[in-house]
């Protein structure tokens, strides 16, 4: 049939253009990359309050300009998941790439994976592939599941690697993702190796089928990326659930309690920092401690349970914490309990914060992904080009201690989250409340001693692995909690315990060293406390606060092993080589040391030696009189003050001393 004439210039132009289009689309869409991403960079530096705190500014723009340099050779995916790796490497839960918006990412295989501490396991699939519901998964594509989970997590905006367990879900069953990232060579088949929940291995191909994407897929519990009918592995346990499931499985409530007679608990889920519109916040608040007083002298514990709580709204919570603040002496220590988890992040880690800073709560479960200190309160940008939504973090938020930049928060109770527990519906944290095991290191070591607590850290160990990956405290924590509560308590050999953990712990940590050599002298324990301070300025040769401390000791150490005059020798050769840090008042301070310590006799040597030194040092005169003064010699203490007031008129201590003396 022939075209008309007209018909035909029309499609010809239309060809042209589509031809034009073509040509062009490559060049203009690189154009177009290059503007997305250094917007992308500017409006990061823009807003986000600390960008360069995980990653230096420099390296972070070397990895945008590689993303530059290769997007002619890079499909649209490739550089979507290159930009997410790049936002990614900020160390930001919340400054993230959303890929909700992007069609060419809504090709996914019908099963739901997720991560636990014992490995990765399907929870939820379509009807076809039932049979694969609480395998664990041994290998995905051409990747182990430990490469799949770290390809797949270089994608994935956290705070630490903890928050991968979190999110994984939501990509893990990405086909396009998956793809991308080289671990399976075709976007319609699924390669999986499988271990049954009959025992038997098997490997199975699982095809991938169109489904909208949605970011959220790790915070519904019993979803499945397919249009398809689903099962999951609670279908024929709805009515068994335990307690931290029940609100969760099929659909999850906000916030709830339960009084629990029997057990003598208030039993209190909090999933999400909101308002409900069946319940405001503040209303169930009332609620919720109404109950707690009416029962009060029948309760023993009282736990809070945010261990699926992703966060919300932070500024709902000052007046939910005060009421736990005003009931403080009837929720001591061992009767406040907080339940954390993998999903624990933004605001309900300030709830830990505010909870741990005015309440004794003990922390119990698994390590939570959002940290103390963490960035948030984002806003969402749109890319003008390629319309990928970026959200930054445009506040810094501080409730732990400044140095803790773990990127996480580990419970004083650490029990991990297992799919052996999760698909058998058992709740050992709870019960580990409920059987008063969930005591912290912290409180074994005050009350219990040195010995239960190191006893009790090396059973955890075995559990659990290595301290690095569970230990409740950072390096500061426990200096803090030697100086501030150990010390007081006259806990001296539990201090030298934990303080020698913390060198093991952080062994790069100078603070870890300089608290053990401050503990080491204290006991008495000079030649290892000399070690550590060796230790100390081969981390750190520069500091120069601690040398004066250092300088003291190596005197006393001297003066207690060789006597005074070699003392003497050493003070004067550290004088010639330090002449900005050994002065009269290194010799001033040792001396008021042993006068300090009782050591009257050896003070008045130390102060002596120092007058002959410096025989202009008023103040050094001042201290020699206070050590004969102590000693009872009163015509010796004024024969000094009076010298350090000829040197130093103004001295209005001598003075006094001077005046008290002659009334004797």
């Amino acid at each position: 049939m022939k075209m008309k004439k007209r018909t035909i210039f029309v499609f010809l132009i239309l060809v042209s253009i589509s031809h034009f289009m073509c040509v062009n689309y490559s060049a203009q869409t690189v154009a177009e990359w290059r503007q997305d991403i250094d917007i992308l960079t500017g409006k990061i530096e823009q807003y986000h309050p600390a960008p360069w705190a995980k990653i230096s500014k420099a390296a972070f723009m070397d990895r945008a300009e590689e993303i530059k340099t290769n997007l002619q050779e890079w499909n649209k995916e490739r550089i979507i998941l290159e930009v997410m790796k790049l936002v990614a490497s900020l160390r930001d839960g919340h400054t993230q790439v959303l890929l909700y918006n992007q069609e060419n990412f809504n090709l996914w295989f019908p099963i739901r994976i997720e991560k636990f501490h014992d490995g990765l396991f399907i929870t939820g699939a379509d009807l076809k592939n039932s049979e694969l519901l609480g395998a664990k998964v041994l290998r995905m594509g051409k990747l182990d599941v430990g490469s799949a989970c770290r390809s797949v997590g270089t994608i994935i905006a956290t705070d630490s690697d903890h928050g991968i367990a979190r999110l994984a879900t939501s990509y893990l069953s990405n086909s396009v993702i998956l793809k991308t990232l080289g671990i399976i060579d075709s976007q319609r088949f699924l390669p999986l190796e499988v271990l049954l929940q009959d025992g038997l291995k098997k490997k199975i191909s699982v095809e991938s089928a169109e489904w909208k994407m949605q970011f959220n897929l790790y915070y519904y519990k019993t979803q499945v990326p397919t249009n398809s009918e689903t099962t999951t592995i609670f279908d024929d346990k709805l009515d068994t659930l335990p307690l931290y499931l029940s609100r969760i499985i099929p659909s999850r409530v906000p916030y709830w309690f339960e009084y629990i007679p029997d057990d003598k608990i208030i039993y209190l889920q909090y999933n999400n920092v909101t308002n409900w519109n069946k319940e405001p916040f503040r209303d169930f608040t009332k609620r919720l401690f109404k109950a707690y007083d009416k029962h009060i002298s029948e309760i023993d514990k009282f736990v809070i349970d945010i261990r699926f709580n992703s966060g919300g709204n932070g500024y709902l919570l000052p007046p939910f914490v005060r009421e736990f603040v005003l009931r403080r002496d009837s929720l001591p220590r061992g009767k406040l309990y907080i339940i954390t988890g993998r999903d624990t992040f933004s605001a309900a880690s300030n709830f830990i914060g505010r909870m741990l800073k005015n309440t004794s709560a003990i922390t119990v479960g698994d390590i939570a992904s959002g940290p103390l200190n963490w960035c948030s309160d984002t806003t969402r940008f749109a890319l003008p080009n390629s319309n990928l939504m970026v959200n930054i973090s445009t506040m810094f938020w501080q409730e732990g201690h400044p140095t803790d930049t773990r990127g996480y928060y580990p419970p004083d109770y650490y029990i991990p989250t297992t799919f052996k527990d999760y698909f058998s519906c058992s709740d050992p944290v709870l019960g580990a409340i409920k059987n008063n095991e969930a005591t912290s290191l912290m409180d074994i070591l005050l009350y219990e001693g040195a010995d239960k607590f190191t006893a009790e850290f090396h059973r955890r160990e075995k559990l659990y692995g290595p301290a690095e990956g569970w230990f409740p405290y950072t390096s500061f924590d426990s200096i803090l909690y030697t100086y501030f509560t150990l010390m007081p308590a006259d806990k001296m050999d539990e201090a030298l315990e934990i303080l020698r953990l913390n060198t093991v712990l952080y062994p790069d940590d100078f603070r870890a060293w300089y608290g053990l050599a401050e503990i080491n002298e204290e006991n008495g324990k000079l030649k290892e406390a000399m070690e550590c301070f060796k230790k100390l300025f081969e981390i750190e040769p520069h500091i120069s606060e601690v040398r004066s401390d250092y300088h003291n000791l190596i005197l006393l150490n001297t003066f207690n092993d060789q006597g005074i005059n070699a003392m003497v020798r050493l003070y004067k050769d550290l004088k010639k080589s330090n002449p900005s840090e050994i002065n009269e008042g290194t010799l001033n301070s040792l001396g008021y040391r042993l006068l300090t310590d009782n050591k009257i006799q050896d003070a008045i040597k130390i102060f002596k030696s120092n007058v002959e030194i410096h025989s202009n040092y008023a103040n050094g005169y001042d201290s020699l009189g206070e050590a004969y003064m102590k000693a009872g010699e009163n015509e010796l203490a004024i024969k000094n003050y009076q010298k350090s007031l000829e040197l130093d008129p103004t001295n209005n201590n001598a003075k006094e001393m001077l005046e008290a003396l002659r009334k004797k």
